[in-house]
């Protein structure tokens, strides 16, 4: 019987594009980093419309990336529409993400930040509505625990 694994992540068919880290100000309520999860601008835009509540989002490049608590991809497969990038946040100054670096590259720009300056997006939210975007069904890696008959 195989077993599925539910911590390894989908294999990525295309060149996964990251800017610089991305820095949360150390204001944040645990002060500690996150992953994110990267989507088209389009894709971006519809659904910052469609969430009841968006995280933090920073652009670069036609990109959006979602800040989403680390380990959010435990379980999920993220439909290739989308990349996850564990570890892209660390506390630090916000202004740090607002600029090009000296290496000319671009470095992420604050699109949105959320009022109660809780910095997450809720990832399973995040997650049903990159897949609606995306045209497939949310699949989840991890059992529902019910044995066939």
């Amino acid at each position: 019987m195989d077993r599925l694994r539910i911590d390894a992540a989908p294999p990525v068919t295309a060149p996964v594009f990251r800017p610089g880290r991305l820095h949360l100000p150390v204001t944040t309520p645990d002060a500690l980093g996150g992953d994110a999860v990267g989507v088209s601008e389009e894709h971006g835009r519809s659904i910052m419309n469609s969430l009841p509540r968006a995280g933090a989002v920073f652009a670069v490049s036609g990109h959006w990336w979602w800040i989403v608590p680390s380990e959010s991809q435990v379980g999920l497969n993220w439909p290739t529409t989308a990349r996850y990038w564990p570890g892209a946040c660390l506390p630090g100054p916000l202004a740090a993400s607002a600029a090009v670096g000296r290496t000319g590259r671009s470095v992420a720009r604050l699109v949105h930040w959320p009022e109660d300056a809780a910095p997450y997006t809720h990832p399973l939210l995040l997650f049903i509505a990159v897949c609606r975007l995306a045209g497939v069904s949310p699949v989840s890696s991890v059992g529902t625990g019910v044995s066939p008959g």
